[in-house]
């Protein structure tokens, strides 16, 4: 499958993009958002956990508030960050209200993240009853046939990725197509190496793309200092690995299962 394929893929109805956090879309694929929403494709992010913190705050997150700045209203800062990003490309972006995992806590009341060690595990069986919300939600949405999906291949093993790969596996909505994106900056160091019968797509992007992706990124402000070290660095990193996948041709790849 070409880019041509997935453009064609979108012109048949809306592109919807499923990020577990407010920048995960942008990160992965934002010279894809731009290019298909500037072909006049309605392009939708929704962000999964961007809801408010609970409180008390488990000691992980509040450490967390203060490296993004904004203490209490460190997730409300993030959503207007990612607004900002998304409308930039040009993008429409949904919020839904559920926790991110460092704000999540078990049946007898603990936190399940106290550490960044702790980001990245399998899904605690008390997290089964957000799998269900998030299936419900997506059960929901108004889908069309001809809609592409897009979901995290959830590379890096974050268990917020992960929840959302598992939300979606296994579903099935009629006409419409399932595909995943690489979760960047984990696929810089962790390539997916695919599965039996999955098929790659690649989106060329041109010199514009790339340059809008970078400008998104830097909207993050909380955000994009954790993992690049400054502003130059995130057209270079982009650039570099979109180079890679695209195999000498800057491009966004994409993971199709087939039947």
């Amino acid at each position: 499958m070409d880019d041509a394929a997935l453009m064609n893929l979108g012109e048949k109805g809306a592109l919807w993009v499923l990020s577990p956090h407010p920048d995960d879309a942008v990160l992965s694929c934002g010279g894809t958002l731009y290019r298909m929403a500037r072909a006049g494709i309605p392009v939708k992010v929704i962000t999964i956990f961007a809801g408010d913190p609970r409180h008390p705050i488990p000691p992980f997150a509040q450490a967390l508030h203060t490296l993004w700045g904004g203490e209490e209203t460190a997730m409300a800062i993030r959503r207007a960050e990612d607004q900002e990003a998304l409308a930039l490309l040009g993008v429409q972006g949904i919020h839904w209200d559920l926790p991110d995992v460092i704000y999540r806590r078990d049946a007898q009341g603990q936190p399940l993240c106290r550490s960044r060690e702790e980001l990245f595990r399998p899904i605690h069986p008390d997290e089964m009853l957000w799998m269900k919300r998030i299936r419900e939600a997506l059960d929901a949405l108004p889908w069309e046939g001809g809609d592409l999906l897009l979901a995290p291949l959830a590379l890096g093993g974050h268990v917020d990725h992960r929840m959302v790969r598992a939300a979606v596996e296994g579903l099935s909505w009629k006409g419409i197509r399932l595909g995943f994106y690489e979760d960047f900056p984990y696929a810089e160091t962790e390539p997916f190496a695919s599965l039996p019968g999955w098929q790659p797509c690649r989106m060329a992007l041109s010199e514009e793309d790339l340059q809008m992706k970078a400008a998104a990124i830097r909207a993050y402000r909380s955000q994009w200092p954790i993992f690049f070290l400054n502003e130059e660095e995130i057209l270079e990193r982009i650039r570099a690995y979109a180079l890679q996948v695209g195999e000498g041709t800057p491009a966004e790849r994409f993971w199709f299962p087939l039947g």
